[in-house]
């Protein structure tokens, strides 16, 4: 092949590149689509074009020095053992709220991923084979009716800016979300029962289970 052919060839494929359209991102869901408006019943919806049913709502404070925050989390199976970074095979929907460790009531909103200050963030996963299928872009409203150390209620409504639209909203009670690394049962040995690192909420219903 002559210097020239493959110089040629070298150009081509540059000019077919340069050509190739950006790949470009799902736009933000519009903010009329998580009004709260008639928001009631269980968490609930699509991700990723799969039902969606929030199983499981904990709560989740994290009080390191420029880290604190506090997340709500929604999983479609119960979650074990919530403190620790264990593998896990639920989908889930988390709400962040940068910069605190409590919440009181009242609405907290993420409406345009531009706006400076916002206090909420969201995100997804959901299995995806031996992976997890993620997104971090959306819009969402909380309502928190009740808050306190034990219990966090309240009502979300949730869009992302996925190519298939998945939405969740609904009413919830979240639990702490308590491990051996920051829960209440740290310095017990190894062995111990799981729902002793759960709230006491949380074992009581497990217990009262046929």
């Amino acid at each position: 092949m002559s210097a020239r052919t493959t110089a040629w060839i070298v150009s081509s494929a540059l000019l077919i590149a340069c050509g190739e359209p950006p790949a470009t991102r799902a736009p933000l869901p519009a903010p009329s689509t998580v009004d709260l408006a008639g928001v009631e019943g269980d968490v609930d919806g699509t991700i990723e074009g799969q039902p969606f049913h929030a199983i499981d709502a904990r709560f989740r404070v994290v009080t390191y020095e420029g880290r604190e925050r506090v997340d709500l989390l929604f999983a479609d199976q119960a979650i074990e053992l919530c403190g620790l970074p264990l593998a896990r095979t639920q989908s889930r929907v988390w709400l962040r709220i940068p910069g605190l460790t409590s919440l009181v009531p009242g609405e907290l909103s993420l409406l345009d991923e531009s706006t400076e200050g916002t206090p909420l963030q969201v995100h997804y996963e959901r299995p995806n084979g031996r992976q997890f299928t993620e997104e971090h872009r959306g819009v969402a409203r909380v309502e928190i009716t009740r808050a306190t150390s034990e219990q966090i209620d309240g009502r979300v409504h949730a869009c992302f800016a996925d190519a298939s639209q998945s939405c969740i909203a609904g009413s919830f009670r979240a639990l702490p979300c308590r491990g051996r690394v920051d829960g209440r049962a740290i310095r017990e040995p190894p062995g111990i029962a799981d729902d002793a690192l759960e709230p006491p909420q949380r074992a009581a219903h497990a217990a009262s289970e046929p």
